[in-house]
């Protein structure tokens, strides 16, 4: 009998471990809009920062897809990238976030991912390209390393994420999130975002306040819920639908997630005011909860060493300009 208890309070102890329940965050500020002009014409969509330099990926254009960024100085310093059928061409590309000092390119036509570093001038070096073993690999891919990466085929209609590395046909690790009665995954209650690094794989639900942090095994080290008054079924997937965490990011030292906790339709209305970037350990354990006086980024990575916010501006407007947030009281 006495065993049996201190078997159940090991237990309790693990769950309580592994899941927190409405935990508040230790500090709040308040953050204010600032703008970094582009140099030449830009449509400014994916962002990537690998200090000191920041990579962004026009959309509209098929010349100088990509342009490279010294952040030092934020001057342009290449522009690079034409969409085609050739050897040195994209047919359909797509800039990556990752945790190496290189940066990835997609080419979803290709099926295949091209790794470039950046030398002192500022100009993309091309290292190599590998072709996918499995197919749809890239759609909403999140690289682990230069080989492992984990893909969220749930365009294919497949509730699961896979851990694979680049040549492979069949995953490793399979974690079934969502249900596999729901054919349509924006209808699903359990739909979200995957982001990873070197040691962490990170799950950010879409309609529900929960953050899942688990090791690249998929074993979970703590589930973040907070208290969220989420949408009814019925309307998920529509412009009624309320949204939780939106965007993401996830660096070295901590996970950045955008919440909006309004509907689409609300936010959209006034893309100004209520926007809240909520920062997290690589544990979980909440940091800092931002809130944001401006605009809100759509796409956007953070340089871990000066913690500067860069991203995409939904509407465009102004033109040509990258948002910038410092993100003040992290170290």
């Amino acid at each position: 009998m006495r065993i049996y208890s201190l078997m159940l309070v090991l237990c309790c102890g693990l769950i309580v471990a592994c899941s927190s329940t409405g935990h508040d965050f230790p500090r709040e500020e308040t953050l204010v809009q600032e703008l970094m002009p582009l140099q030449g014409i830009t449509n400014p969509w994916k962002v990537e920062v690998k200090p000191p330099y920041l990579i962004i990926q026009n959309v509209k254009r098929r010349d100088s897809i990509f342009h490279i960024y010294d952040l030092t100085s934020r001057e342009l310093k290449s522009a690079f990238g034409v969409e085609g059928q050739g050897p040195d061409e994209f047919v359909s590309s797509y800039l990556f976030q990752g945790p190496l000092s290189d940066f990835l390119i997609g080419d979803f036509g290709k099926n295949q991912i091209s790794r470039f570093a950046i030398d002192k001038e500022g100009q993309p070096v091309f290292k190599d390209a590998k072709t996918f073993g499995y197919d749809n690999a890239l759609y909403d891919a999140a690289f682990i390393n230069d080989s492992l990466y984990i893909a969220d085929p749930k365009y294919m209609l497949v509730p699961s994420l896979y851990v694979l590395a680049v040549k492979d046909s069949l995953p490793r690790k399979i974690w079934t999130y969502r249900s596999p009665d729901i054919m349509d995954y924006s209808l699903d209650p359990d739909m979200g975002n995957v982001y990873a690094n070197e040691s962490r794989i990170v799950f950010c639900y879409g309609y529900k306040k929960q953050i899942d942090f688990m090791d690249i095994n998929f074993n979970l080290i703590k589930r973040v819920t907070f208290d969220f008054d989420a949408s009814d079924v019925s309307v998920l997937a529509s412009e009624n639908a309320k949204v939780s965490y939106a965007y993401g990011h996830l660096g070295k030292r901590y996970l950045y997630a955008l919440f909006f906790g309004t509907s689409w339709k609300e936010h959209n209305a006034n893309n100004t005011r209520g926007t809240i970037l909520e920062v997290f350990d690589l544990d979980g354990n909440p940091v800092i909860r931002y809130h944001l006086d401006g605009k809100r980024p759509v796409q956007f990575a953070v340089d871990e060493e000066t913690f500067t916010l860069y991203g995409s501006i939904e509407d465009g407007d102004p033109e040509d300009n990258l948002l910038v947030y410092k993100l003040k009281g992290l170290s």
